[in-house]
């Protein structure tokens, strides 16, 4: 009979690599759908968001289960955290900004009565991919240090 341990992990790593990254899939899916049906997407794309950011947390959780007890645990998780918002998180928000932007230019949220605020979309994604860049500066820095 195996431990409780390893069956947690394998949990955790089948619910993270598979049904999440699968349920983010559905989720824009049906807002795919519901925009065709002249409904909005945000909320949709925000499940999604929140599946693979799910996702990410639980391998983040794999990750400080699998690392030494020492000190440099926090360090670690530390790193791996800022290394997911830095490389994950914020340049996949960027990239929805950006589609929001061309969206925009496009005229497409004009015939939605949404509105003109492309140049927010534009600042949101520049703001997203300069928080990415410093995040992996100020990364570089820990792990290179004396």
């Amino acid at each position: 009979m195996g431990s409780l341990q390893p069956g947690l992990l394998n949990l955790a790593n089948w619910v993270g690599n598979v049904m999440l990254p699968i349920g983010a899939g559905l989720i824009l899916a049906c807002g795919i759908y519901q925009f065709s049906k002249g409904y909005e997407l945000e909320r949709y794309i925000y499940g999604a968001m929140a599946a693979l950011m799910g996702s990410g947390l639980l391998r983040l959780a794999e990750v400080i289960s699998q690392q030494a007890t020492d000190a440099n645990q926090y360090m670690v998780m530390l790193l791996t955290l800022t290394n997911f918002v830095g490389n994950v998180l914020m340049p996949f928000y960027a990239a929805i900004e950006i589609v929001r932007l061309v969206l925009g230019l496009g005229g497409v949220f004009e015939r939605l009565a949404i509105g003109d605020d492309w140049i927010r979309h534009g600042m949101a994604a520049m703001g997203a991919l300069m928080v990415s860049g410093l995040l992996r500066l100020l990364e570089y820095f820990v792990t290179n240090a004396s």
